[in-house]
């Protein structure tokens, strides 16, 4: 079997188009997953089919689709990356941080609070403040328009920053600049969150949880998925020699790795719905609430890293019978003096799902509902969690 010419320039070229860092389809959802694949299979020959097995149908079909974050929110997104960058008390004076940001993602809180909060320097806060604002999204924490504006400059510009920076200073002063240095600085956002939170996507769950006969089961969208190699062109790469096989060696490799990173997602994310399963049986029966379950403990078990473990909860949903939810909702904190954000966040998912929607409650409603049984939250703070969620303001909701 020859390869035509016109064939081999397209593969040339899209070699590098599709899945450029590999370790990243970790992240995806399934169906999107599912997609990539398929796109896939049009610039790698050595794929014939991608696969998809007659049960997803039976299992992830739904008469009423389901409405599912197409992307993390902005904040979501943040909590992710504080919680792979920091640990331990870290972790809890960066969450603490987050916290006390206001919509625009502007930190309005006391460094010298926080710290006497929790019995450490001044500086040692500061520091873990300015580790976050490096994160995703970039400048969340800043104190100022000024700071962030500094940080994008370090970041989009890190050999011009001393001159930009400088123009800057000029600029906020109304004094004229070079137009290279306006254009540039022309592309700086004026806060940390801006932009709207991604409209939700019709489709399906990652895994589905049912009870059967009183026992959990559960079933992953990924078991039905695969790739069919194509035995002609790998018959083909087995009698080729010298430039030939160079060439075809690289499609051979893209499709083996995409193999074993389809295993990877296969075996763990079946352990860690099989250890949520476990720890949270009560709440999935309907019969009690969250327990402990932290990242590093799962990644522990599992003989992998955090930043894998979290990388595969990312962005996945999953079906119970108490509802749908994201996979890190079932990553918990233990309390300490107070309630935790995953316990907050079931609450007010219980709120909006007995309201009425005719007058659905809005944000600050929540917050004083919610100080009434004793848990004292701010109303953005119950914005960031219901957006983190997935679910719609009070106006989307109405019927």
């Amino acid at each position: 079997m020859l390869i035509k010419p016109d064939l081999q320039l397209r593969l040339k070229l899209n070699l590098n188009l599709l899945l450029k860092n590999q370790i990243e389809l970790l992240l995806y959802p399934a169906q999107e997953l599912e997609q990539i694949l398929k796109e896939e299979k049009e610039s790698n020959p050595f794929i014939e089919e991608v696969y998809v097995s007659e049960k997803v149908y039976n299992l992830f079909e739904e008469r009423k689709p389901l409405q599912i974050p197409a992307r993390e929110s902005p904040f979501e997104e943040l909590l992710r990356n504080v919680r792979a960058e920091f640990i331990g008390r870290e972790l809890e004076i960066a969450l603490e941080l987050v916290s006390l940001t206001d919509g625009r993602g502007f930190f309005k809180g006391d460094t010298k609070e926080i710290a006497r909060k929790f019995g450490v320097g001044e500086e040692y806060v500061e520091n873990i403040r300015r580790r976050v604002t490096r994160l995703d999204p970039l400048g969340v924490c800043s104190k100022d328009l000024r700071e962030f504006l500094e940080i994008q400059i370090e970041d989009m510009y890190p050999e011009e920053k001393e001159e930009l920076c400088t123009y800057l200073e000029f600029a906020l002063e109304g004094k004229k600049i070079p137009e290279d240095a306006r254009r540039k600085l022309s592309h700086l956002k004026i806060s940390p969150l801006e932009g709207d939170t991604p409209p939700p996507r019709i489709g399906r769950v990652d895994a589905v949880i049912e009870l059967d006969d009183g026992e959990l089961v559960f079933y992953l969208y990924e078991e039905l998925i695969d790739i069919k190699p194509s035995k002609s062109y790998l018959e083909l790469y087995q009698r080729s020699k010298g430039e030939t096989r160079k060439f075809l060696r690289e499609y051979v490799e893209r499709l083996e790795n995409l193999k074993r990173l389809l295993s990877i997602r296969r075996e763990n994310l079946r352990k860690i719905l099989s250890v949520i399963v476990e720890v949270q049986e009560d709440f999935l029966k309907g019969e009690g609430s969250l327990k402990s379950l932290l990242v590093k403990d799962v990644a522990r078990m599992l003989d992998v890293s955090e930043s894998t473990v979290s990388r595969l909860i990312n962005s996945k949903y999953v079906k119970t019978p108490q509802g749908t939810y994201p996979l890190r909702f079932f990553f918990v904190r233990e309390s300490v003096g107070g309630t935790s954000q995953e316990e907050i966040m079931k609450a007010i998912r219980e709120l909006i799902l007995a309201e009425d929607k005719k007058k659905p409650l809005s944000d600050e409603e929540i917050a004083k509902i919610l100080k009434e049984r004793g848990i004292n939250i701010a109303r953005r703070t119950v914005a960031k969690y219901r957006e983190s969620m997935g679910i719609p303001s009070s106006r989307e909701r109405r019927i």
